[in-house]
């Protein structure tokens, strides 16, 4: 008996402690949802209401149950007279008045309609709507990835992300595994409690295997090699298929991990360097672990055809193939760096006479046209140093300068009365680097214009040692037209010499095959890191104007050195470990960028140009709105650049002002984006930008799409 009175009282107090009182109705003002028709007792109606994410439940007639997110529009009432039926100590409103009581809810509902719409090989690009219920302001949203199925061979961990705002509706999850599969949830926080997770489940798309290894030659004979092949693995999507690919002597064949080699017969066909003679899948490893390069059967459906011209002396690769759907992702092993001759006189005793006398005369009347070559080499050689002597500087490597460069490609040379030596400027102002303070990386970062480009570090003079960047360029190979381009890119850079807020040419290393050119190489990128704040990586609102006139600083300091910076986007804006920018993308440094698609920074007036060229100052208005929204992609509601090319040129369209962007800032991008040249500002004026004043940025509403930024 004592225990039932126990529980009875608990369940008195309870009620009442979520009683909230008694109040008129005021069914239109307060949108209550009718959720009951006959609760017995209040703690019927609370549950209801709180299984549908309100916070308050209000009884009336004794027995209909409304739920509401606020009450008290109606005025305090004493009409709640009506005891409930199931709980005569409690009231249940009357016909005119509610009685609320609390439901114990304080988040939100979920938010609705998670879905992933687009996939890359680290990120995923969500999107979703806010709650119905929100229960007061949404402050944030936090995203929450956590890894289930996965090639990777180590654990990976879950990432978070929160996002600021009410409005916000979409964010990418950065720093994920490539093939991996993600349970994906995101909740809201109100000023209470944070909600029910929404859920979905999707891939990032796989990523290259891992880089096989150079194939061992084991043996050749006529037309066969025989070579041995270590087995391969990925860590970023299944191991499918190995291809083993011959490649013409001296070659370098594309590597991208999206690059398929054609077949024998299309090979010759289309004249390509490079095919694929035998295919099989990762299963059959060990059955083919030794491969007969050159036997003439079929392997994998691919011909492996004889190794007779043009490819008599080939190099070998292998190729590892990852496949999962409709996605496909290559990776290339270095190629045997071994050629090797065929014994072409296969039956030698079968020769007669007369075939004897043929070959003799061949080989005679060959080795006088070597001969003849070679002494005309000689003597031109002789003749071109007698020449050379007379110049002040022996090298091959001059300018007729100096020179500016002008748009992308173009550059105007100086009127003056002699033609200085330009490799003589460069060993004059630049920094000659001993081969032994430069240690270039192994890892390609892209192939550039006049060789491959990497990262490496270079030991200052003082002990001090920097990351850099490494333009490797084999002088020798280049053709007359491109050294002229390279030594032209070069100028520039050896013009600019040093300045705060650029990325600047640090020096040179020579070795007799190689030039090496070393740039600055910045700790960040400013649109990486731009993405990493709509990631949880929050970048301190008060640094995005005092970059941006430092950036505007940097750009007049080259306008007044007349180089002109051709590729500006936040891309080609570096950023130090204080927020301080270097200017990259100038000069030679534009070819370590990557494969920019310019038209969303392009004036009108450089449409149809060749690379859609943009003018400095209107391309510098679209970073600072790239700033401003975090990354996001100029125009990114039009797909293609002629639509941008007429939106700007014909409609007069401007990137539209963002939702913390202050009138004045917004005032100073439309100056930059004026159709008159005349009426911008000048980089000077814009150096003063940081005088404007910024309020935190607390939505971000500007997609990224990098398929619109990048080729």
């Amino acid at each position: 008996m004592n225990t039932i009175w126990l529980l009875f009282t608990i369940g008195f107090v309870s009620a009442k402690d979520s009683y909230k009182g008694c109040y008129k109705n005021s069914e239109e003002s307060e949108s209550p949802l009718l959720a009951l028709n006959y609760p017995s007792k209040p703690s019927e109606c609370t549950k209801e209401c709180k299984n549908r994410y309100y916070m308050y439940a209000g009884l009336m007639k004794g027995q209909l149950c409304y739920c509401m997110s606020r009450y008290g529009s109606g005025s305090p009432s004493n009409g709640c007279s009506n005891t409930c039926i199931g709980d005569k100590s409690s009231f249940c409103g009357s016909e005119d008045s509610v009685s609320v009581y609390e439901t114990g809810q304080k988040g939100s509902s979920p938010p609705k309609r998670l879905n992933v719409v687009q996939r890359q090989t680290t990120s995923l690009y969500i999107t979703w709507e806010r709650p119905d219920i929100t229960n007061g302001v949404i402050t944030s949203y936090t995203v929450r990835a956590v890894p289930g199925q996965t090639y990777a061979s180590y654990p990976l961990q879950p990432t978070q992300v929160q996002i600021q705002g009410e409005s916000s509706d979409n964010t990418i999850i950065t720093n994920l595994h490539p093939g991996t599969q993600y349970n994906i949830s995101i909740t809201a926080m109100n000023a209470k409690e944070e909600s029910e997770p929404t859920y979905t489940v999707d891939w990032t798309l796989i990523g290259p295997p891992n880089n096989p290894e150079v194939p061992k030659i084991i043996s050749r004979e006529g037309t066969k090699m025989v070579i041995e092949i270590s087995e391969g693995s990925s860590q970023n999507g299944p191991l499918t298929v190995y291809q083993i690919i011959v490649v013409y002597p001296g070659i370098v064949p594309p590597t991208d991990h999206n690059i398929a080699y054609p077949n024998y017969d299309k090979a010759i066909r289309d004249g390509f360097l490079y095919y694929i003679t035998g295919e099989f899948e990762a299963s059959e490893f060990m059955n083919h672990k030794q491969f007969v390069v050159g036997d003439g059967q079929k392997v994998g459906g691919y011909y492996n055809a004889p190794l007779e011209k043009p490819f008599d002396r080939p190099q070998i690769g292998i190729a590892l193939v990852s496949k999962v759907r409709n996605e496909i992702q290559y990776s290339y092993s270095d190629l045997t760096g071994h050629a090797f001759m065929f014994n072409r006189l296969r039956d030698r005793q079968g020769l007669d006479g007369t075939a004897i006398g043929l070959c003799v005369a061949i080989v005679l009347l060959g080795t006088l046209l070597i001969v003849s070559v070679v002494s005309y080499f000689v003597i031109k050689r002789r003749h071109e140093q007698i020449r050379m002597n007379k110049l002040p500087e022996q090298q091959e490597l001059t300018l007729q300068g100096p020179m500016y460069e002008v748009d992308n490609m173009g550059y105007i040379p100086e009127e003056v009365p002699e033609r200085p030596n330009h490799y003589q400027d460069l060993k004059s102002k630049v920094w000659s680097i001993p081969k032994n303070f430069l240690i270039v990386d192994s890892t390609l970062i892209r192939r550039g214009r006049f060789g491959t480009i990497h990262s490496g570090t270079v030991q200052h003079p003082h002990g001090e040692s920097s990351k850099v960047i490494v333009h490797s360029i084999s002088d020798g190979s280049l053709r007359p037209s491109e050294k002229r381009h390279m030594l032209r890119d070069l100028d520039a850079c050896i013009k600019a010499g040093t300045m705060k807020y650029l990325a600047s040419l640090v020096g040179n290393c020579e070795t007799p095959d190689t030039l090496y050119v070393v740039l600055e190489m910045p700790a960040q990128n400013l649109k990486t890191r731009l993405l990493a704040a709509r990631s949880g990586n929050a970048f301190p609102t008060e640094k995005l104007l005092p970059i941006g006139a430092s950036i505007a600083s940097g750009l007049d300091y080259l306008d007044a050195h007349k180089i002109y910076h051709s590729h500006l986007c936040a891309r080609s804006i570096g950023l130090t470990d204080d927020f301080e920018p270097k200017i990259m993308g100038y000069g030679i440094g534009k070819h370590s960028l990557e494969d920019l698609k310019l038209a969303r920074w392009t004036a009108p007036e450089r449409f149809g140009h060749k690379k859609h060229n943009p003018a400095v100052v209107w391309a510098y208005g679209v970073v600072i709105w790239e700033m401003m929204s975090m990354g996001g992609t100029p125009y990114s509601e039009l797909e293609d650049e002629c639509d941008v090319e007429e939106a700007v040129v014909e409609k007069f369209v401007r990137l539209k002002q963002l939702p913390d962007m202050p009138d004045p800032l917004y005032e100073v991008l439309l100056s930059c984006w004026h159709v008159n040249t005349d009426e911008r500002p000048t980089f000077d004026e814009l150096s003063r930008l940081s005088t404007l004043g910024i309020c935190p940025i607390t939505v971000i509403t500007e997609p990224y799409r990098p398929e619109l930024e990048l080729n």
